[in-house]
């Protein structure tokens, strides 16, 4: 009786802690408030945050409360429901049964005490004579889990060990190779530079040679006349001198991408997967700036980026064909770019600056308040005056946002969720109009070639759905007080996912 009513406060206490404090029933979709770490419905916890609007606090210990800082609690929601699933389950929870008595010392209705009745067939029953025996096994059993606990200590501690001196060879023996290949294209390069000094005082003192033979034998000798003018030059052997280096830069590149097949792709980082836009509003970790910043400690790689991408594994448009849609709007076509200063650490650029492309091993790029803190790039020129037409290719892409925004927009704000910005959207099978926060529903189809027309004299913008014929998807009215500037912004995360600006010929 005793067990049987252990289990039943068990039952109850666990019911307790997976109720909603507000509605006062099963969690529904439970947030996690990050100040206070309590938990309530979603759809409860909102309201309440309506309610007392800017004065919010936490129902449970009046604590300060964010509405914006609510964490999705999927641990907890799936606890609720495997506890509702084990309380419908028939014989699945112990239940008082109507045949035994309240005083636990009382006999059961066949005589014997409480905690031998058949009803408790389903809990755990011994003779009191083997209670020695379960308490001898059940020590042992404890020993014998905390040895095998112990030893898988010692067994992880020792692989890490060998792993970590296995890298540490591995380490030496790569900056053994690194100096050994630096020193030979030194050499090379003093050979290289030595040869191409020789061949230049070769060059000058032939030419000197040829002028002084021309001005003694062009009136003595016949035109046709051969005359040694010494030993030939070798021009060539400069060129194979810088052969030899581009050979083992290749080479070296050769191996840097067998190393990261066999070794980095097999144990790939998680990427963090964003959420679906006006789903879940948790906030990117400040832990990506933190990171951010350490990969951008040398100012130098930044530039080094812009001025030269040739290593981008990331294809250019050419690559891949996308085919150009004729448009009526081609005439104001303007060649946009992607810009590097303002986009995500998990986004990278192919050579053109026409295609990004979400990767698995993205470049580092310089710290800066202003990059992006979610997957999104602003493209360039900015627009103040004029009109404009550029169209982007959303094939690659299974979410995506296509619009424009003002310089002022912040690191963390999303495509046409404030004022600052507007977009059109396709997400979880729907394409949207954004624009303030606001969403306008336009159809289920997915364009896969998007025409963006500013038309700034007018006060607006127009998006295009280019397919077998141009359609008119969204038109906003905007204010161009200030320079707006072409964004993108890529959803999921997906590695390999992209978006590609078409190269349009004007009328």
């Amino acid at each position: 009786m005793a067990t049987v009513a252990a289990a039943l406060r068990l039952e109850k206490e666990l019911q307790e802690e997976l109720t909603c404090c507000v509605c006062l029933d099963f969690f529904n979709n439970p947030v996690l408030t990050v100040g206070c770490s309590h938990n309530f419905c979603r759809g409860c916890i909102s309201q309440h945050c309506q309610k007392m609007k800017t004065q919010a606090s936490c129902p449970k210990c009046r604590g300060k409360l964010d509405p914006k800082r609510l964490v999705d609690n999927r641990c907890l929601a799936n606890i609720v429901e495997i506890f509702q699933k084990v309380k419908k389950a028939p014989g699945a929870w112990p239940r008082k049964s109507a045949h035994w008595r309240e005083d636990p010392e009382g006999p059961g209705p066949d005589g014997h005490p409480p905690h031998l009745l058949k009803a408790s067939a389903f809990l755990d029953v011994v003779k009191i004579t083997e209670l020695p025996q379960q308490i001898e096994r059940a020590l042992e059993t404890i020993a014998n889990w905390r040895k095998d606990s112990t030893e898988l200590m010692d067994y992880v501690s020792c692989v890490k060990n060998s792993i970590a001196e296995a890298f540490h060879i591995v380490k030496t023996h790569l900056s053994d190779q690194e100096k050994m290949v630096l020193n030979v294209i030194d050499k090379e390069y003093v050979a290289a530079k030595q040869k191409r000094d020789t061949m230049n005082e070769q060059l000058t003192v032939r030419l000197d040679q040829l002028l002084e033979l021309q001005k003694e034998v062009i009136k003595n000798t016949s035109l046709e006349e051969e005359v040694c003018i010494g030993d030939p030059i070798k021009e060539n052997e400069v060129t194979l001198s810088v052969h030899k280096i581009s050979s083992i830069a290749c080479t070296v590149e050769e191996f840097k991408r067998n190393l990261v097949k066999l070794v980095v792709e097999n144990f790939p980082a998680q990427r963090p997967i964003e959420p679906t836009p006006g789903t879940s509003e948790i906030q990117m970790d400040v832990a990506e700036d933190e990171a951010a910043s350490s990969s951008g400690s040398s100012s130098s790689q930044n530039s080094s980026l812009e001025t030269s991408h040739s290593s981008s594994t990331v294809s250019s448009p050419i690559d891949r064909t996308v085919p150009n849609v004729s448009s009526q709007l081609s005439q104001w076509a303007t060649d946009v770019t992607f810009d590097f200063k303002r986009i995500n650490h998990s986004l990278e650029l192919s050579e053109d600056k026409r295609r990004v492309v979400v990767s698995r091993f993205p470049p580092k790029y310089d710290y800066s308040a202003n990059r992006f803190r979610i997957s999104q790039v602003m493209g360039s020129p900015g627009f103040s005056e004029g009109c404009h037409y550029w169209q982007v290719s959303t094939k690659d892409a299974t979410g995506w946002a296509i619009g424009l925004a003002h310089e002022e927009i912040e690191s963390t704000d999303k495509l046409g969720r404030t004022g600052l910005s507007w977009c059109i959207e396709w997400s979880d099978g729907r394409l949207s109009a954004w624009h303030g926060n606001q969403e306008t529903h336009i159809s289920q189809e997915k364009p896969l070639q998007v025409g963006v027309f500013l038309d700034i004299p007018r006060n607006c913008v127009s998006f295009y759905s280019q397919m077998d014929t141009e359609t008119c998807l969204h038109t906003f009215e905007i204010n161009v007080a200030n320079t707006v500037y072409p964004t993108f912004w890529i959803f999921g995360m997906d590695v390999g996912g992209s978006l590609t600006i078409n190269e349009i010929k004007k009328c």
